[in-house]
């Protein structure tokens, strides 16, 4: 690993199930198929990420037999792999399965360093209708307090639900963080270091940019979403890859490069 740089490979919403077929009315394939497919891609790519994150949405559902497949399946990847968990998720049993954890964590947040890089993992699963997210008061002055702190490491902040309105209705008034504005108001205070939020749960590539913060999405293993201004409905958009986000990170540069694959 070059000095003062960092590779990882941004995964999301794979929402493998107990049952090999499911997701068969939504897709050409299951949710398993498509996971397995981004395990081999990443497995393949032409360089050595130094690590894999997830952004949530491991399961179809909360279900724990569901984490015993993601297991056999993501066990498979090559490298070391973070997790989030997503409003399909239930973080007792993917940390328990997932992490062999014996006591976990609620709300599930944490964060790593690697490379003089710092990187923080939130959980946006607080109260609000699913599948819209919140951040509870707690998490909010934990991230506060990280994003306020005097220190000068590179920073990466990760999350499942979008954190911020598009214009796209459906996105914005069914998927976003609930108080979202109140959560971008605490990142830029990290403005300074701060290299990135990565997300996902939009089922789709999406890159927006304000107040000097760079917001961007993963796609998902199993199937794509689309998402322009004005629609208010859920709507496949069978012409979008599969992929994930390859994200090089340096003092003072983010390169994201989207990497698309077949099942």
């Amino acid at each position: 690993m070059p000095p003062n740089q960092v590779t990882f490979v941004q995964i999301s919403d794979t929402h493998i199930s107990g049952r090999p077929d499911y997701g068969l009315n939504h897709a050409p394939h299951s949710a398993n198929a498509g996971a397995a497919a981004l395990v081999h891609a990443v497995n393949n790519l032409p360089f050595k990420p130094d690590f894999v994150l997830h952004t949530g949405d491991v399961a179809y559902d909360p279900d724990a037999s569901a984490y015993q497949t993601a297991r056999e399946i993501l066990g498979r990847l090559e490298y070391p792999i973070y997790y989030l968990a997503g409003n399909h998720d239930y973080g007792d049993a993917l940390q328990r399965v997932l992490l062999n954890r014996t006591e976990t964590i609620a709300p599930f947040h944490y964060t790593f360093e690697l490379n003089n890089f710092q990187f923080i993992c939130l959980d946006t699963n607080g109260p609000a209708e699913p599948p819209r997210g919140n951040v509870i008061p707690e998490q909010l002055e934990w991230l506060d307090q990280l994003c306020s702190a005097e220190d000068d490491r590179p920073l990466v902040i990760a999350m499942h639900h979008n954190p911020l309105p598009i214009g796209s209705p459906w996105l914005d008034d069914y998927m976003c963080i609930t108080n979202g504005d109140a959560v971008h108001a605490i990142i830029c205070k990290a403005q300074r270091r701060l290299r990135g939020v990565f997300f996902g749960h939009v089922h789709q590539s999406i890159t927006y940019y304000r107040d000097g913060v760079l917001y961007a999405a993963s796609p998902s293993s199993w199937v794509q979403f689309k998402a322009w201004p004005g629609l208010d409905e859920t709507v496949k958009d069978d012409n979008a890859e599969l992929g994930f986000n390859v994200i090089t990170l340096s003092e003072d540069q983010t390169f994201i490069r989207r990497w698309g694959f077949r099942v």
